[in-house]
């Protein structure tokens, strides 16, 4: 009996993780912010709840960031540890990206790798500099 098993390469993890988070961003640019929320994992859909991340989403972050324009990869990263995370297959994605209310934005999404291999978002974080914002906070956010 001969048994053939095929491990995929980094490469290929890497380039699997990246059209996941590809096409996670699409549904974000595109609203469709509960197949976002079914493309999460385990792990970060039990930190909240559907109804805060999509109030997030759909009320706060997009609408400041205004429409999508454009998405550019600039690095992937492959790690086999995380502090705070059990051992597995993770890949961060980083994109220089355009948003019609941004100058720049850079856009990092962090990848998990499940049992049967195939790949969830762990994570979003964007930071990003909003066209014409000297840096001070505005008013209407300041607590008083």
């Amino acid at each position: 009996m001969f048994f053939c098993f095929s491990q995929k390469t980094q490469r290929q993890q890497m380039r699997d993780a990246e059209k996941t988070a590809i096409n996670w961003l699409r549904k974000l640019n595109n609203k469709q912010y509960k197949d976002c929320w079914n493309m999460l994992s385990e792990t970060t859909q039990s930190q909240s709840n559907f109804k805060e991340w999509n109030a997030y989403f759909s009320i706060e972050l997009m609408p400041e960031l205004g429409d999508f324009i454009s998405r550019k990869y600039y690095l992937a990263e492959i790690e086999k540890e995380l502090e705070g995370l059990p051992e597995g297959t993770y890949v961060t994605v980083r994109y220089q990206s355009t948003y019609t209310n941004t100058d720049s934005a850079e856009e990092i999404i962090m990848l998990t790798q499940l049992q049967n291999g195939q790949w969830s978002i762990l994570s979003f974080f964007t930071e990003y500099q909003l066209k014409d914002d000297n840096g001070e906070i505005p008013k209407s956010r300041l607590k008083n």
